[in-house]
C-alpha cells in the first residue's frame, strides 16, 4: 500500500498515495531543524527533506487534543481549500500526510517574520513604503480568495497570519477558519477568528460574508499605522460591546502622507 499504516485517520486521504502515484510521506522523511511557532490548533517546525534536502514549514497537530478533535472538519476544509489555491502571497501547501498521534501539513517556509514582529509602537512614526507594500501583497491575496469560482473567505486576517519574506514580500497564511462563501446574502453564523479583529456583524450573530476580510484589513491597516487596535477592553465582554458599537479608542490618529514619484499617498479615515 501507498498509505501508512493509521487505524484512526483524521484527515482525507492524501490523492497522490490513494492513486498509487507515490507513497503518502511519513514523519522519519523529515530532519526537524526547530520549532517556529505555535498557534492555538498546532506546532509549526523548519524542517529539510532528508532525500531532496527542500526545506519545508510543516505544521502538526495533535490528534488526541479535545479542542482539536472539535476542529476535524475544520482541518480538512482547510487542506481542501489550500490545494486549491496558487497566488504569489499565499502560502503554498504542498502535501500532507498523519501518523497515529499528529497529521502533518508540508508548507511553504517564508523565510523571515510574521507581520506581528514589525509592528510599530504605538506614537511612533510608520514605514509607510513598508506598509504600502504589505498591503498591495495583501489585497491582491484577498481579491485573489474573493474572486475565485467558488469565494474563499479567509475570516482570520490578523498580523501573525501574514508572513514576510527576506524582501519584505508578504504571505496570507493559516487557512484554519477559511470557508466557502456561495451566496452574496449573509448566511454564514459562525463566529471565528480573533476577537480584536472581528467585524460588529459577527459578534452580533448577524450573518457575514467575504466582507469579514475587508473589516479585518481595516483593524490591520489602523494597527500597522498607530501600532495599536481601534478597540479596547479589559475583558471579553467589554471588547466584543466596543467593537459592536463602534466605540473606538479616544485617542488622535496621527495621518502622515508622502510625495513619491508624483504619487501623494495619504492615509485618512481607517473605518
Amino acid at each position: 500500500s501507498y498509505l501508512n499504516d493509521v487505524k484512526n485517520r483524521f484527515l482525507t486521504l492524501p490523492k497522490s498515495a490513494v492513486e498509487g502515484l507515490e507513497h503518502e510521506p511519513q514523519k522519519t522523511d523529515f530532519n526537524f531543524i526547530k520549532k517556529l511557532g505555535e498557534g492555538s490548533f498546532g506546532t509549526v517546525y523548519l524542517v529539510s527533506h532528508k532525500k531532496t534536502k527542500a526545506i519545508y514549514a510543516i505544521k502538526t497537530i495533535d490528534k488526541s487534543l479535545p479542542e482539536n478533535l472539535e476542529q476535524k472538519a475544520n482541518f480538512n476544509r482547510e487542506i481542501e481549500i489550500m490545494y486549491k489555491l496558487n497566488h504569489p502571497n499565499i502560502v503554498k501547501l504542498y502535501g500532507h500526510f498523519e501518523d497515529e498521534e499528529y497529521c502533518y501539513f508540508i508548507m511553504q517556509f517564508i523565510p523571515n517574520k510574521d507581520l506581528y514582529e514589525i509592528l510599530p509602537e504605538s506614537g511612533k512614526k510608520p514605514n509607510i513604503k513598508l506598509i504600502t507594500s504589505i498591503m498591495k501583497d495583501l489585497l491582491s491575496a484577498v481579491y485573489y480568495l474573493h474572486h475565485m469560482k467558488l469565494t474563499i473567505i479567509h475570516r482570520d486576517i490578523k498580523p501573525e497570519n501574514i508572513l514576510l519574506d527576506n524582501n519584505n514580500k508578504a504571505y496570507l497564511t493559516d487557512f484554519g477558519w477559511s470557508n466557502y462563501m456561495t451566496r452574496s446574502i449573509r448566511t454564514m453564523t459562525t463566529v471565528c477568528g480573533t476577537l480584536l479583529y472581528l467585524p460588529p456583524e459577527m459578534i452580533q450573530h448577524l450573518g457575514h460574508d467575504q466582507t469579514v476580510d475587508i473589516w479585518c484589513i481595516g483593524m490591520l491597516l489602523f494597527e500597522l499605522i498607530t501600532g495599536t487596535t481601534p478597540f479596547e477592553g479589559n475583558d471579553f465582554e467589554t471588547l466584543a460591546l466596543n467593537i459592536s458599537n463602534i466605540k473606538k479608542k479616544k485617542k488622535i490618529v496621527k495621518l502622515y502622507t508622502k510625495q513619491k514619484k508624483n504619487v501623494m499617498i495619504t492615509w485618512t479615515k481607517l473605518i
